[in-house]
């Protein structure tokens, strides 16, 4: 049986977002039936290996096309040379429809476009409001034969790719799903992990995310400046790396909360991580619908996340929307820090259709439908 060959475009060398669904919707459909091949602006990819031994191919852009529109197209033909059935694309904001267009001229049977954000992670302001109106203005003239199918993560997120050109009802939601399996809670995991890291008697506060515009450490090292004033043992357990890393590292500093938060940078066990700690905070200004807060209630914990964060992203009763005020988060913290009964929520992530077992059959039914 000749399989369904899908270009998924674009990933990065990194382990979180879009890439990490990519590669998350990779590990669990149907190799004998599906063929994911991978388009890069990343000069090299940490699981490269891991993805040839598969049999996938990787393709590398040395530009992108705001850098080199020639060059970018030269390159991005050849891969369409390729004769997919399908081709992903996952979008955070628009700043043209290029690879649509040339999709759309070699035939491609398939091309999905799927929204990933709500807003534009770009920390200077001026830069992020100049990025804002020209998403806004190549939202309104995207021409909608560019694509055959529309996906989102979320209506919010639906909304800000698609607005009004895009009638609602051919829109799909696709749930940023997780393997249940890896985040079933477990007080073995939790006990060796705590021990692990010294936390045995603390109350721990957890965060994964980029360090970014977007997820507001800043707030967060706020949040936790206040909580420590009242809770002399609490710590933080950050884990990700990014671009205001350096400067958040150094409020911290000058708060004297070093000693108090555990700097941890790219892991690969988030999964046992997120069982060591007692409470998770999210203060994202935006998202689409967030993967790790997803990975966070299926681990049962606690969750604290923005008002502004769409309502779809709760899943299990564990999750509370606050407005950004620190004052607030404060209270909900302390709320928590006596303690809580940590449950197994597999399966409400199950019947939600947040678990990756059941949500990639969604995936293959739109890989497959003509």
């Amino acid at each position: 049986m000749k399989k369904i060959k899908v270009l998924q475009m674009p990933i990065a060398d990194t382990c979180r977002g879009l890439t990490k669904y990519v590669l998350e919707n990779w590990k669990f459909i149907d190799k004998t039936r599906f063929q994911f091949d991978f388009v890069t602006l990343s000069k090299t990819l940490d699981f490269a290996e891991e993805l040839l031994s598969q049999g996938c191919k990787i393709h590398y852009l040395s530009c992108s096309s705001m850098e080199n529109e020639e060059q970018f197209i030269l390159e991005m033909k050849k891969v369409l040379e390729e004769n997919y059935d399908a081709i992903h694309l996952h979008t955070s904001y628009w700043n043209g429809f290029l690879v649509e267009k040339l999709a759309k001229e070699y035939g491609c049977p398939k091309i999905i476009v799927h929204s990933h954000s709500t807003l534009v992670d770009i920390a200077d302001d001026a830069m992020r409001e100049k990025t804002i109106e020209e998403h806004n203005y190549y939202k309104k003239i995207f021409p909608i034969e560019y694509a055959t199918h529309f996906c989102a993560c979320s209506r919010l997120a639906a909304d800000w790719l698609f607005g009004e050109q895009i009638p609602k009802d051919q829109i799909q939601i696709l749930n940023n799903a997780v393997d249940t399996d890896l985040y079933k809670y477990s007080n073995e995991v939790r006990e060796h992990y705590r021990n692990l890291f010294n936390l045995r008697d603390h109350y721990v506060l957890g965060h994964v995310g980029k360090y970014s515009y977007q997820k507001n450490h800043s707030m967060l090292i706020e949040i936790f400046k206040k909580v420590s004033e009242i809770i002399p043992d609490v710590r933080l357990m950050l884990i990700g790396d990014g671009p205001l890393e350096k400067q958040i590292y150094e409020l911290a500093d000058e708060y004297g909360l070093v000693d108090k938060i555990l700097f941890l940078g790219r892991r690969d066990d988030v999964p046992q991580l997120l069982q060591a700690m007692d409470m998770f905070l999210l203060p994202s200004r935006f998202e689409g619908l967030s993967l790790v807060l997803v990975e966070a209630q299926a681990a049962g914990l606690q969750c604290l996340t923005s008002d502004c964060l769409t309502g779809e992203a709760k899943i299990t009763p564990n999750l509370t929307y606050l407005p950004l005020s620190v004052e607030a988060w404060v209270s909900e913290v302390i709320k928590y820090s006596s303690g809580y009964e940590r449950e197994n929520h597999v399966e409400i992530m199950e019947s939600t259709g947040f678990s990756l077992k059941n949500q990639i059959k969604v995936l293959e039914r739109l890989y497959e439908e003509n």
